[in-house]
């Protein structure tokens, strides 16, 4: 069994395989309660000049004792900082999983407005287009603890062993209350449209988010728009890896 190496290149940006000399990177955000973690393997399916980094938020993973951010303006400006070195490098692009996708769609325009750079190409995946109201009136976030979590168990994205470990099911759920908080107090702003093009992902069994809604993501820019539905609920990202992993491999090469 290789062991798992996590490489820092500062407390936001982690790898688990890095490049020498990338001629691309792919930074991938979290989803809700998520960690650096979910893309440990992806490195090994992309091509090989391609260097998958992870954006690992504050409160989770190897950052788990640090207070999570439940705002995002704060959370865009902290990772702005982190996120500097990078800008001149060599050519970006995003990949967000539900929550991620909302951080990596504000994110590109935080970098726009401040800096004008932006990433190559916007991936976003389960999550409905920004500007679309919430489909639930509930702020899980404020739920008692007991009811988030049964919350999250009928999402079918924790694995069974996190229920069962109550040191750190109450280590995490700061985390997980900061992460709902900052989806369900989002509040879209228009602006300019995005420049690059966006590739949307859904699931076809996902009951949280709608075809028409991942359809949407079309009018938040001014370039090429692509959306799949792959096979699975609102976790495809797990169930359908693969599928997902070849259409993100067709288009970053010809990058």
């Amino acid at each position: 069994m290789n062991q798992l190496t996590l490489i820092k290149y500062n407390p936001w940006v982690v790898t688990f395989k890095a490049v020498k000399a990338p001629r691309l990177r792919l930074f991938c955000f979290p989803f809700a309660g998520g960690n650096a973690l979910t893309y440990k393997d992806w490195g090994d399916y992309l091509p090989e000049d391609v260097e998958v980094c992870c954006i690992q938020l504050p409160g989770r993973g190897n950052r788990l004792i640090e207070k999570p951010i439940s705002n995002l303006p704060n959370l865009l400006e902290a990772l702005e900082e982190a996120f500097l070195p990078f800008i001149d490098d060599v050519p970006f692009v995003f990949f967000g999983h539900s929550m991620g996708a909302l951080i990596a769609f504000e994110f590109t325009r935080h970098l726009e407005k401040r800096h004008c750079v932006r990433p190559d190409c916007l991936f976003v995946s389960a999550h409905r287009a920004p500007h679309l109201p919430r489909k639930s009136s509930t702020f899980y976030h404020t739920l008692p603890n007991n009811e988030l979590l049964e919350r999250l168990k009928s999402l079918n994205g924790t694995p069974d062993w996190f229920f069962k470990e109550q040191e750190l099911v109450q280590l995490s759920l700061p985390m997980i209350k900061a992460d709902l908080e900052i989806c369900e107090c989002y509040v879209y702003e228009q602006g300019p449209s995005l420049k690059i093009p966006i590739i949307a992902f859904g699931g076809t069994r996902d009951k949280e988010v709608s075809e028409e809604s991942i359809l949407q993501w079309e009018k938040t820019t001014n370039s090429s728009f692509q959306m799949f539905l792959l096979p699975g609920n609102h976790f495809f990202l797990n169930s359908s890896q693969d599928r997902l992993l070849s259409e993100i491999y067709k288009y970053i090469r010809t990058i």
